[in-house]
């Protein structure tokens, strides 16, 4: 059984369509029994969908792009 952190350090990939079907399944089943993980994946979801539809990819300048590229491949999770 998946625990609120490994839901955590697998969002990303979930909601990318990225994890194995076992992975999926598990993170289904700990969101059926966790509501406050569901209304983490729930606001996470909201806060991409904002961000995406408000930034445009020509606002940021070049050199941030870069710095916030390196920061998330830095501090990325380890998927299972």
């Amino acid at each position: 059984m998946i625990c609120c952190k490994e839901c955590i350090e697998l969002l990303y990939s979930y909601l990318e369509g990225e994890l194995s079907a076992e992975n999926e399944t598990s993170l289904e089943d700990h969101f059926a029994d966790c509501p406050p993980c569901i209304a983490f994946v729930n606001t996470y979801r909201s806060t991409t969908l904002l961000c995406k539809n408000t930034l445009k990819t020509n606002d940021i300048p070049d050199t941030v792009k870069i710095k916030l590229k390196e920061f998330v491949d830095k501090n990325k999770p380890d998927v299972l």
